[in-house]
């Protein structure tokens, strides 16, 4: 069982616009998908309510200070504490990952308790207002690429170059 943050993320830094991506990357929309379907997604409030619904052929949960909301299609936790103390057994006992799919806060929240960073990387900056934690900072390195690293803009409806890349925690 890993706990694994998912993003893509600019070459500034930049997650998010409001609620909205900044880019269009179908390829990138596609490893996302491959990568969780089957598994248990986390998320924070705002990240579920800019998806509109639980995605699917996945365990949804979501974490919010609003002890009165509720959706009929995830799991709601206060905290991440509480989450991941319902979730660690479920994913052990089913052999699952955690992934955590944001927001920013959720992220930040999140850097102690995970063991990889996957990032889309994309060697462009971005106008927004949301942001990946810096979780470099002698916590983790870089450990590979998935699915073959670099894609050059010929292999994509995209105009951006990208790469999908694993950090590891430091030992």
């Amino acid at each position: 069982m890993k706990i694994i943050a998912i993003a893509a993320v600019g070459r500034n830094g930049v997650i998010g616009r409001g609620s909205e991506l900044p880019w269009d990357i179908p390829e990138d929309m596609k490893f996302f998908r491959d990568s969780t379907r089957g598994q248990i997604v986390l998320m924070g409030r705002k990240t579920y309510d800019s998806l509109g619904k639980a995605l699917p052929a996945r365990r949804n949960a979501v974490i919010t200070r609003n002890t009165s909301w509720s959706v009929p299609d995830a799991e709601v936790y206060s905290d991440l504490p509480s989450a991941l103390k319902a979730l660690k057994p479920v994913a052990l006992s089913e052999g699952k990952t955690i992934f955590v799919i944001g927001g920013a806060e959720i992220y930040s929240l999140s850097l102690p308790f995970l063991d990889e960073v996957w990032l889309t990387e994309i060697d462009s900056d971005f106008e927004g207002d949301v942001f990946f934690p810096l979780y470099r900072e002698g916590r983790f390195e870089a450990a590979g690429f998935v699915k073959g690293g670099v894609r050059e803009q010929s292999d994509s409806v995209s105009p951006f170059h990208y790469r999908f890349c694993v950090y590891q925690r430091s030992a």
